[in-house]
């Protein structure tokens, strides 16, 4: 989520902010905290349903603290997410000095 993304009301933030020292390095400790706006729409059941969820999110923080393994299966999960497709170039048209790209996902990446 870039900067510029809208929060909606019924969105629940988990807000991860890094501690710095006076020259603005990460300390490598960081405050978690979860947002949301008082205009929140859910019904009491459904809000504090999602609160513990997103409670249960942050909670994994201390415990991989705690548990290695956990904490490597987590890197290693997180890790796959990294692992984005990357669009493909396919060259479409070819004329003179002038060569048309697709960028599909799905191409081939023959020449035509």
């Amino acid at each position: 989520m870039s900067v510029g993304s809208k929060v909606l009301d019924e969105d629940f933030v988990i807000c991860v902010r890094p501690q710095m020292d006076k020259h603005f390095n990460w300390t490598s400790e960081v405050n978690v905290f979860i947002m949301t706006s008082e205009n929140n729409p859910l019904n009491d059941d459904d809000y504090y349903g999602v609160l513990d969820f997103c409670r249960a999110l942050c909670a994994t923080i201390a415990i991989m603290e705690k548990d290695e393994d956990l904490r490597k299966r987590a890197v290693k999960e997180a890790e796959e997410y990294e692992k984005e497709e990357k669009p493909k170039l396919k060259v479409v048209d070819k004329k003179d000095n002038v060569v048309l790209l697709s960028f599909e996902s799905d191409n081939d990446n023959k020449l035509q």
